[in-house]
């Protein structure tokens, strides 16, 4: 009996045992969290919540916009342009309160160009602001918020301002198109015997043209001024690269010539580019001329006049210049020859230091098209230049100082113009270290009486004491 009782309770203990053996135990797959996007919400929503947002945004309230900028962004990043456009607000002003705090910044900045990556996607076939938009401002936006950063790379800046030349040229974004321009020129200018570099910088030149001509004949466009002063000037700086010679124009513009000789406004320009490389004997450059001529009959184009006096010129025959430029000037009624044929005579005088008559006919050239830095600097030059008191006392002396505020008046105007503005505010730090000095102007307590002071001579002047 006790030998099948401890049987029974062997059995018994064993039998758990067994069943547990015959069913092993199931190991715990792991727990994967489920991620809740705060932002994301059901679609009939968003339109409401866009609403609110931009309401928000009015009031200038960003954190609370921001949250429901998200909500729509999140859920229907498709609902139209305008949340692009608030987001491009609103996130720029979160950034500015960021102030020091860099991971903030730094998620704030990956943001927006995430944002410019959906607004791509979704709205980069708008007529008004394509693709071409977009990137281009997306890559002015990023040197803007990464620049000074391990993440910034310049080469990603000009990668994108460069592709987004070769979308639809509709709308450009002006600071883009000189921020290409810029990093063109320089990325040439640090190799100029790397042709890639040097075939890469005449196709921007050439993409940056045709949407600065966009901007200019846009009537709507608040900054058209400014786009054709940019205009002139990038011709003036592709002119003196060196990267092209007569024969080379011919290349990039025989064909642009034939497809637009209907356009006059693109054969002005070109005519006036040429005109700058000293490459008026080119087939091309003729052609030009001839449709030109077609087109507005009742105008004249250039002449052998201006031809002539250019050649005095490189020979210094400032005289033989100044009679030739004069005989061309009746021979054109284009505003823009005048203008360069008048500043050109005033160089002429300038060289022969005849600065008065110089400033005549820069004023002169101001009158048939005003702002040019140009005549500005050279004026500023030639009031440098003079010395309306001519005796040699100590008063004298101090006096004659007098016309580095004149000079320096015309140099301020000449900042105003993109192509001088560097050479005139050197020109400004340079020549002000010749003002009178406080001591001088106290010797001279009656010349020096009050804020201003006429400076006399052939100068005949009023100008600011400083």
């Amino acid at each position: 009996m006790k030998f099948k009782s401890l049987l029974v309770i062997a059995l018994a203990a064993a039998i758990p045992a067994m069943a547990c053996a015959k069913k092993p135990k199931k190991s715990k797959e792991p727990v994967v969290p489920v991620v809740v996007n705060p932002y994301l919400v059901p679609q009939e929503e968003c339109e409401d919540y866009f609403s609110l947002e931009h309401e928000s945004l009015k009031n200038k309230d960003y954190e609370t916009a921001y949250e429901q900028w998200m909500t729509v962004f999140t859920t229907c990043p498709d609902i139209q342009r305008q949340l692009y456009t608030d987001g491009a607000r609103i996130l720029e002003a979160l950034y500015k309160k960021a102030g020091d705090n860099e991971q903030e910044k730094i998620r704030i900045a990956n943001l927006i160009m995430q944002m410019y990556d959906k607004r791509m996607q979704y709205f980069g076939d708008d007529e008004r602001y394509p693709i071409s938009y977009i990137l281009s401002t997306k890559a002015v936006d990023y040197k803007t918020y990464f620049e000074g950063t391990e993440a910034y790379s310049r080469d990603t800046v000009y990668t994108w301002l460069h592709e987004a030349m070769k979308h639809d040229q509709a709308s450009p974004f002006l600071a883009a198109l000189e921020m290409l321009f810029n990093m063109s020129y320089e990325n040439y200018q640090a190799d100029k015997t790397n042709q890639e570099k040097a075939d890469l910088f005449v196709e921007d030149y050439n993409n940056v043209l045709v949407g600065l001509a966009i901007l200019v004949d846009d009537t709507t466009y608040a900054n058209r001024e400014l786009a054709g002063q940019k205009k002139d000037w990038y011709d003036q700086q592709f002119a003196q690269s060196g990267v092209a010679d007569c024969s080379k124009l011919d290349e990039l513009y025989g064909k642009v010539v034939k497809e637009n000789a209907d356009d006059y406004s693109v054969l002005r320009r070109l005519a006036a580019l040429y005109r700058q490389m000293d490459c008026e004997e080119s087939p091309v450059y003729a052609e030009a001329i001839a449709q030109m001529k077609r087109l507005r009959p009742a105008e004249s184009y250039g002449s052998g006049s201006a031809n002539m006096a250019k050649r005095c010129l490189k020979n210094k025959d400032y005289q033989g210049a100044i009679a030739n430029f004069k005989k061309a000037l009746t021979e054109t009624s284009s505003a823009t020859d005048k203008a360069d044929y008048l500043f050109l005579i005033a160089q002429c005088y300038y060289a022969s230091r005849s600065y008065s008559t110089a400033v005549d006919y820069a004023k002169q050239s101001l009158g048939v098209k005003p702002g040019q830095g140009r005549c500005y600097m050279l004026i500023g030059n030639c009031y440098a230049a003079a010395k309306p008191y001519p005796g040699n006392t100590a008063k004298d002396k101090i006096l004659n100082k007098t016309v580095f505020w004149a000079a320096c008046d015309m140099f301020e105007r000449a900042k105003s113009d993109p192509s001088t503005a560097s050479k005139a505010a050197s020109a400004i730090a340079t020549y002000s270290k010749y003002f009178p000095s406080k001591e001088e102007r106290f010797d001279l307590p009656k010349e020096f009486k009050g804020s201003t002071f006429f400076v006399g001579g052939w100068v005949n002047v009023t100008t600011r004491i400083r």
